[in-house]
C-alpha cells in the first residue's frame, strides 16, 4: 500500500498577492472551480488543496503535470489518467491538503468546531456524546469525531447516505484504518481513512 498525505497549514499566512499568482498558475477548469469561491479565502484553500494533491503525486508516486478529475454520481472525483489511484483533497481556513493512495482513501480538515449541543446530537450517537461532554476539552472531542466520520464517507464517495450517529459502528469499520491528529495551536483537525486492499 502506498499512500502520502500533504498538508499546507500556513494558508491564512498567504498574501492576496500570492493567492492570485497561485489561482492563475492553476490549470483552466481548475482555475474555474477556484474561482466560483465568493471569497479569496474559498479560492485559497481550493488553490492549495489541489497544489497538494500535484505535490503528492510527485513525491510519491512520480507523476507531474496537472492531472483532471472525473466523477463519480455522488461527485467524489477522481484522477481520469489514473484510475488506480485515489485521493481527497479538504480544506478549511487553517489548513488545506490531500491525501493520495492506491487504495480507497478519505481526508477531512476541519478547524475547531463549537460542540454545540444541538449540533453534537444531531451529529454524534449517544455514547459519542457523551465521550464529547465528558472531555476536558469538548471542542476538539467534537471536532476529532466529526473528521473522522467525514475521513469515512468521502472514502465510500456515496455522500450522507447512511445516519451519521452510526458511521463509526465496528461493523461498518471492517477493513478500514483511521487516523487522527489534532492540532490545537494551528486551531485544526485532522482524519484520514484508508481502505485495506
Amino acid at each position: 500500500m502506498k499512500t502520502i498525505l500533504c498538508i499546507n497549514d500556513h494558508i491564512a499566512e498567504m498574501s492576496d498577492e500570492q493567492t492570485g499568482k497561485l489561482i492563475d498558475s492553476l490549470p483552466g477548469w481548475r482555475r474555474e472551480i477556484a474561482l466560483r469561491y465568493k471569497h479569496l479565502q474559498g479560492r485559497r484553500e481550493c488553490a492549495v488543496g489541489y497544489v497538494e494533491l500535484l505535490r503528492g503525486l510527485r513525491v510519491r508516486f512520480g507523476i507531474n503535470g496537472f492531472p483532471s478529475f472525473t466523477y463519480n454520481e455522488h461527485g467524489k472525483p477522481f484522477l481520469q489518467e489514473y484510475p488506480d489511484l485515489f485521493f481527497s483533497i479538504s480544506h478549511c481556513k487553517e489548513a488545506a491538503g490531500c491525501l493520495v493512495a492506491d487504495c480507497p482513501c478519505g481526508l477531512d480538515v476541519e478547524c475547531i468546531r463549537k460542540a454545540k449541543p444541538d449540533l453534537v446530537r444531531h451529529t454524534m450517537s449517544p455514547d459519542e456524546t457523551e465521550r464529547i461532554f465528558s472531555n476536558p476539552f469538548p471542542d476538539i472531542a467534537f471536532s476529532h469525531l466529526w473528521t473522522q466520520k467525514e475521513a469515512v464517507l468521502k472514502l465510500k464517495g456515496t455522500g450522507i447516505i447512511d445516519d451519521l450517529h452510526s458511521v463509526l459502528e465496528p461493523e461498518k469499520l471492517q477493513g478500514l484504518e483511521l487516523h487522527t491528529v489534532e492540532n490545537p495551536w494551528r486551531g485544526y483537525v485532522y482524519s484520514i481513512a484508508i481502505q485495506h486492499q
